[in-house]
């Protein structure tokens, strides 16, 4: 070999590693290092030994690292590995589906011939017949004493590539330092020697050659391949923005527009940034998915799957326990760890089908994976925690005659509240001609098939690069109004709660959701716009499947609503500004914080004005919405009952608006309660100007009309 390619990998050595930069080669010695690279097999046993003896120390096993891919061959998939590429230096990514377990491999052993000649033989790892001395090369005799020889840990592993469609695996070699350099899970990229591994000989059987890589570097991925950072272009108006890239979600399907967001919302819920280590909760966002037969749910777990940058799929009725999390196969005296489906989507998205069928056993093993993100595994004297660090996307059918939530998925309450949103999606709908229409206009265009983008929307390249350049971003810290619009949104969900279902799992979820919308509005932080979109999301949520319960609080809206947005259904979603503003204005009045928009926030000891207790400030409220939430309410001849806070009021012939403040009445029978109980004071119109303030807030937000 050249003095000047074995001095650049002895300077490379010199710091007791053995690890050899090929860039640092190719500047030093470019002709040589391609040439030992064309021949890697042969060239690096002599390599190894000139430096055993120049280092005097045993014979060591060196990492290659940054590679360029002309002294390479780069398998795309593992199913491309055939018989011609033995011998070559390759490199591939997948997921380490089974590891097994540590073990002590023969490396080089010694022989001593009978003429006093001594003999070292290498044991290559891909063989698994011991070394044998064969005849010596001064008298040529075959009697040779053993001298024992020179042991490395030695470990196989099995990678299964990443691709939907691809089922193929390949086993590696790990020897050295590589050996537990990577769990069950975890997605890497390997490069190696391709060898052919010659199983014992057995009479009448045929003899079948296993292809292994002896891996000369691994590392990990913790995250999918990058791609190209993509920043969608400003926009006059970015709620249009928005729904470009929601009707891009599996654009076949019509009329879904809230479960294509909240397929978004999942995908982009998963903050990058964030240290491993230090996670105390877990940050991926999981979605149910209720439905009649032919509602497209699978559908959506498949655009799921093409949009997410690692995805593992799967059907919960071929499923297993040791399928979704993990098994233990016997590997003669030791046990392989193989990992299930929820370990192989680490730091990514894993779509389940059919939930319906899974088995309750199967069920309870999903705690664990879908809150601490991690699966404990103790079993076969095997003790480890495998990280599960994925979003979970469940589809299932309707239970037969179900009511709630809980009736209608069949799942327990535990369960349940792991899920961040659960959608209910029916086939009878008020939007059938429109439904109709677009699947007649797709059908009639011969040359646009039902996965091409119509006009208007966002490439699918496009809106992958975005969702992992949106992941990748750091936010800041929330606005005040945005966690407080939270706190007393959960606070009100609380109020007559249907047991376990609204847990401070709730209000997790909310913020979770809220800063996946501020990714996907490209927000530097959670702002108002986005706590507002997601009370929004929440409320169609759980009109969908539980429309009769007292956490529906937006049901009904005044004149000069949007369409969409009055239907409360699966294509209610914000479409542009003006829809915006009048879910801002029915979100905010519904928990008391009409003003909250027109004015900056004040920190009031701790309660932002308009809602909550009052804080401690000496400065005294401006207007009547200062220091208390107006929550108006119906009062019938003596008994109180509830009114929908954004229909408009039946016209009487009297009509009473109080506060702590006071009241107003015009001669009927009606009147409006303020939120808390507070004596009433009747007075005249005029000697109250706040009124002509409630008044116009009202009409500003098309919700409440007033004579």
């Amino acid at each position: 070999m050249a003095n000047g390619f074995m001095r650049a990998v002895l300077e490379q050595l010199q710091n007791g590693n053995l690890i050899v930069d090929v860039s640092q080669l190719l500047e030093a010695a470019p002709e040589a290092t391609v040439n030992f690279f064309q021949d890697f097999d042969a060239n690096i046993s002599r390599l190894e030994s000139i430096l055993a003896q120049q280092l005097g120390r045993s014979r060591p096993r060196l990492r290659f690292r940054h590679i360029p891919s002309f002294l390479l061959h780069a398998v795309h998939h593992m199913k491309e590995l055939r018989h011609d590429l033995v011998g070559c230096f390759l490199t591939f990514s997948g997921l380490v589906a089974s590891m097994s377990s540590v073990k002590v491999a023969e490396f080089t052993r010694s022989f001593e011939c009978s003429c006093g000649a001594r003999k070292v033989v290498e044991a290559p790892v891909a063989e698994v017949r011991p070394p044998e001395a064969g005849c010596c090369g001064g008298c040529g005799g075959d009697s040779f004493k053993d001298l024992g020889g020179a042991m490395i840990d030695y470990q196989e592993i099995r990678l299964q590539d990443t691709g939907l469609q691809n089922c193929s695996h390949a086993q590696v070699v790990l020897c050295g330092e590589l050996v537990s350099s990577c769990v069950p899970g975890d997605l890497v990229v390997v490069c190696g020697v391709l060898r052919a591994r010659w199983p014992n000989w057995a009479p009448k059987k045929r003899l079948m050659v296993q292809l292994i890589l002896d891996a000369r570097d691994l590392h990990q991925l913790h995250e999918a391949p990058r791609r190209s950072l993509v920043a969608m272009p400003p926009a006059a108006d970015p709620w249009q923005q928005r729904r470009q890239m929601v009707t891009s979600v599996a654009a076949h399907l019509h009329g879904l527009e809230v479960p294509k967001l909240a397929v978004l919302l999942v995908l982009l819920a998963d903050d990058l940034t964030a240290p491993r280590q230090e996670e105390s909760s877990r940050q991926h966002s999981h979605l149910l998915l209720l439905g009649d037969p032919g509602t497209g749910k699978s559908q959506l777990l498949q655009a799921a799957g093409q949009l997410a940058p690692h995805c593992v799929m799967t059907s919960a009725s071929g499923t297993t326990r040791s399928g979704l999390t993990f098994s233990c196969v016997r590997d003669g005296a030791g046990w392989n760890l193989e990992v299930g489906a929820l370990s192989m989507a680490d730091g990514g998205v894993c779509c389940i089908d059919e939930f319906r069928h899974l088995p309750k056993e199967e069920k309870t093993a999903l705690y664990e994976a879908m809150e601490q993100q991690s699966i404990s595994v103790a079993k076969s004297g095997v003790a480890c925690q495998l990280r599960a660090r994925c979003s979970i996307i469940a589809a299932q059918s309707f239970v037969p005659n179900g009511q709630s939530l809980k009736e209608l998925s069949g799942l327990a309450d535990p369960l349940l509240s792991r899920f961040d949103l659960a959608l209910a999606l029916r086939s009878q709908g008020g939007n059938d001609e429109d439904v109709i229409a677009s699947i007649l206009n797709q059908c009639a265009n011969s040359t646009n098939d039902f996965g091409c983008q119509s006009p208007g929307q966002v490439e699918l390249d496009q809106l992958k690069g975005f969702i992992v350049a949106a992941k990748q971003s750091t936010l800041a810290e929330s606005a005040y109004d945005a966690s407080l619009l939270l706190e007393a949104y959960y606070r009100k969900l609380r109020r007559g709660s249907l047991g376990a279902v609204f847990s401070p799992r709730v209000l997790e979820s909310l913020i979770r959701l809220s800063r996946a919308h501020a990714r996907l509005m490209q927000h530097g932080s959670v702002q108002l716009e986005d706590a507002i979109a997601v009370i929004f999301l929440h409320q169609v949520a759980w009109k969908s499947h539980s429309p009769e319960t007292e956490q529906v609080l937006l049901s009904h809206f005044g004149p000069g609503c949007p369409e969409q947005i009055q239907r409360l259904d699966m294509s209610s979603d914000i479409t542009c500004r003006k829809d915006y503003e009048v879910v801002e204005g029915a979100v905010l009045w519904c928990l008391g914080f009409q003003d909250l928009k027109s004015e900056e926030p004040k920190d009031t000891g701790g309660r932002l004005k308009g809602g909550g207790d009052r804080g401690h400030s000496e400065e005294k409220p401006s207007s009547i919405f200062e220091g208390r939430a107006f929550v108006p309410q119906i009062r019938r001849k003596g008994k109180i009952k509830e009114r929908s806070l954004f229909s408009p009021p039946e016209r009487t012939e009297k009509v009473e608006c109080a506060t702590d403040q006071g009241s107003w009445s015009d001669g009927g029978d009606d009147h409006f309660l303020p939120q808390d109980d507070h004596p009433w004071v009747e007075c005249d119109e005029d000697e109250h100007p706040w009124l002509r303030s409630i008044r116009l807030a009202a009409k500003r937000s098309h919700l409440i009309a007033f004579g």
